[in-house]
């Protein structure tokens, strides 16, 4: 089935997923300030053990975060590159479906890694 897809309307939802990966980011640096108090702190042996854990869980999940704009960001460029309208089968311009998935990971294992790293911290407190 062929679909006509705006460029605009593309755009649109990268520029959405590019926030949401900022947002991200934020979020990241907000828990790694968190850990940083914890890790200043005198706290056991056992806890600093997962304060290391999550910095290095948090450090991936920056990683990704990066990956994932860079990747926003050059198919955003291929797109404004297309013709005013893009017609494809089912799925837009720079796989789309992939880029979707991908997303669809990142923010389930995000929300993920936030559950935990909350949990911990409430266990903490």
């Amino acid at each position: 089935m062929e679909i006509t897809t705006q460029p605009t309307d593309l755009t649109e939802q990268i520029n959405s997923w590019k926030e949401e990966v900022n947002e991200v980011r934020e979020d990241v640096k907000m828990m790694r300030e968190r850990l940083e108090q914890i890790a200043l702190s005198s706290a056991p042996r056992e806890v600093m053990t997962n304060v290391e854990h999550f910095e290095n869980r948090l450090l991936r999940q920056r990683e990704v975060a990066d990956e994932m704009f860079h990747d926003l960001k050059q198919c955003a460029k291929k797109l404004s590159a297309q013709s005013p309208t893009v017609i494809h089968d089912d799925r837009p311009v720079c796989d789309y479906d992939t880029m979707s998935n991908r997303m669809e990971v990142f923010q389930k294992l995000f929300m993920e890694l936030k559950a935990d790293f909350n949990h911990f911290m409430d266990s903490e407190l």
